[in-house]
């Protein structure tokens, strides 16, 4: 299983030392951006050797370059990692395995996921129910659980979001 999963984007370098600057939206930065991952850039296989966070950036330095001159190559390129270095438990998921799952409310099918997000703190999916689209907050008070090998979420009164 090397599922490569999209976990940022370099879109600069900071400081002259060769950090990168990376965007990142990905909703398990911990499990990506630690020392010793490996992470696919500009289809380089490259070692993290420092990470720190600045703002909403993540800094990371890569295979000890200590020089902007050897990472200005990697500005604009995504960030890939191996889905199964990440080492999730078998109860974790990432937000991307919610596509495409059918959303159970008891034992009523409310949908389809068709999105799912981070919004202003909070994660969210985007459900396609009879043409009408709605968003379910991913917490314990709609979601139940979500089946992975079934791609079944699970939920608990979402179908009084439903407008």
């Amino acid at each position: 299983m090397n599922e490569l999963v999209c976990v940022g984007k370099v879109i600069n370098f900071f400081g002259i030392k060769g950090e990168l600057k990376i965007l990142s939206d990905f909703d398990k930065k911990e499990l990506a951006f630690k020392l010793g991952m490996q992470v696919l850039i500009k289809e380089e296989w490259l070692k993290i050797t420092s990470v720190r966070y600045h703002k909403n950036y993540i800094l990371i330095r890569v295979n000890d370059l200590n020089d902007i001159n050897l990472i200005t190559k990697y500005i604009g390129f995504n960030v890939y990692v191996r889905k199964m270095d990440l080492n999730l438990n078998d109860d974790e998921y990432l937000l991307e395995d919610l596509i495409d799952a059918r959303v159970v409310d008891g034992k009523e099918e409310i949908g389809k996921v068709i999105d799912a997000y981070i919004g202003t703190g909070s994660s969210y999916v985007k459900v396609l129910y009879e043409d009408k689209e709605y968003l379910i907050p991913l917490v314990d008070a709609y979601i139940e659980s979500f089946d992975k090998n079934a791609k079944i979420l699970y939920t608990n009164n979402a179908k009084d979001l439903i407008i």
